[in-house]
């Protein structure tokens, strides 16, 4: 009964929250579940810390022991987008920063033993998701220019888009010896998507649609599953590696008219390796790597539009959006590379840090479409430290920043100049117990 009530409050408290989430970091994937992977970076595959593990890697579960994790992060994505139409005869350049700049993000998790060998365990996170408020409607301004004199258009007040993405893993892991271990966990999705003022973008939909934008909040669901090892290879060294397939899930139908595929959004497969190595007992060093493949989505990957003579126009090859084929956000794989330090000071208290660096997702020649989801991000820093007042309960706190960076292009699709920018700042706090 005990363990039943745990599960029902970390579910509750996670499904409350989840409505009001929203972060980008790699790509748009979480850096890491959990103040104590947080601290490191992320850098946990081979550096189990907390029953969140099976975010990463489910085998790790069998070793972390009996324990019950939830954290709440308070995210704060600063985020800016311009559009220059003074070299097509506009008077000022449209330029705004997202006026949306707190987020909370939940996590967590639960594992037990069920016998020596065998563990299970449940893992409850945000995987990704995106934020964008632009009170003056960016593309609508910019519109006006190349197109003056036209009628109103209708949807294209307030610019934005908001997106979450959770997932439920229930998880087995088994110790096939004592230095190795195997792991699975289905993992169970849903995300919600809102998008408001695309109205400039109507044209590159099939006549008569009307599911393109302002159309409310939906939700989509779908299921998935990852696997994982674990391997003590020497009294210093322990390996991991962990695959993630495509969470398949069910169409955006009120936004069937943006999304590739009818409204298609599936979350992206990944593989992650990693290396932890114990120089002495006190200190841990661990290295991820880890490659998302957001290439394999077609409403995220296909390209968005390009310029031409009269405006934007859809690409070679390419459908309207909503086509199986359609416009979409020109996202590729990236690499994810994470290192992570923790040093275990006493019985009490321990400190982290961590460094991380990836690829970014698209080119500046997507950038029209890409103001709305910003994911320039590429290096991050973090520090965090833990204490513990007894053998069942521990605090954590971690400290994570995004660097600001800036992505510019002398033309995009409308033909006109256009920059992105983004930094983060988040704070987490984590309590444990273990029982």
């Amino acid at each position: 009964m005990k363990t039943k009530s745990i599960i029902t409050k970390v579910a509750s408290l996670f499904l409350l929250v989840i409505s009001q989430c929203s972060f980008a970091t790699t790509g748009y994937f979480s850096l890491a579940y959990g103040p104590k992977s947080t601290a490191m970076a992320g850098a946990v595959v081979a550096a189990p810390q907390d029953a969140t593990i099976s975010a990463v890697n489910p085998a790790g579960m069998a070793v972390i022991g009996d324990r019950a994790d939830i954290s709440l992060m308070l995210f704060s994505p600063i985020r800016e987008a311009s559009l220059d139409p003074r070299s097509i005869g506009g008077n000022f350049e449209v330029k705004q920063k997202s006026s949306r700049d707190f987020f909370l993000i939940p996590n967590g998790g639960i594992s037990s033993k069920i016998t020596d060998k065998l563990s299970w365990g449940l893992s409850v996170y945000g995987n990704g998701g995106m934020n964008t408020t632009y009170s003056k409607n960016i593309y609508a301004e910019t519109f006006k220019v190349l197109s003056p004199g036209s009628p109103p258009v209708a949807n294209t007040g307030e610019l934005m888009i908001d997106m979450g993405q959770a997932v439920f893993a229930p998880t087995l892991s088994y110790k096939l010896t004592e230095n190795h271990s195997f792991g699975i966990s289905a993992l169970l999705g849903v995300q919600f998507f809102k998008a408001k003022g695309l109205g400039n973008f109507q044209g590159f939909t099939t006549p008569g649609s009307t599911d393109l934008t302002d159309t409310g909040y939906d939700f989509s669901y779908g299921a998935g599953v990852r696997v994982g090892w674990l391997g003590k290879v020497h009294p210093k060294v322990t390996l991991g590696l962990a695959g993630a397939s495509p969470i398949y899930m069910t169409e955006f139908h009120k936004y069937s008219d943006l999304f590739a595929e009818q409204g298609g959004f599936d979350i992206p497969a990944n593989l992650t390796a990693g290396i932890a190595f114990r120089p002495v007992s006190e200190l841990l060093m661990s290295f991820d790597y880890q490659r998302i493949f957001y290439g394999s989505v077609n409403s995220i990957s296909n390209n968005g539009p390009v310029p031409s003579g009269s405006g934007p126009s859809i690409p070679a090859g390419q459908g309207r959006l909503g086509a199986n084929n359609g416009l979409g956000f020109g996202w590729q794989d990236i690499n994810v590379y994470r290192l992570g330090l923790k040093y275990q000071y006493n019985s009490n208290w321990s400190v982290s840090a961590g460094y991380s660096w990836n690829d970014r997702p698209f080119e500046a020649d997507q950038l029209l479409f890409n103001i709305i989801s910003p994911a320039v991000n590429t290096k991050h820093a973090t520090f965090g430290f833990s204490y513990s007042p007894d053998k069942s309960s521990e605090w954590s706190v971690a400290y994570q920043h995004a660097f600001k960076e800036t992505m510019s292009t002398s033309q995009t699709a409308f033909g006109v100049p256009g920059s992105v920018s983004m930094y983060q700042n988040a704070i987490e706090i984590g309590y444990s117990l273990k029982f």
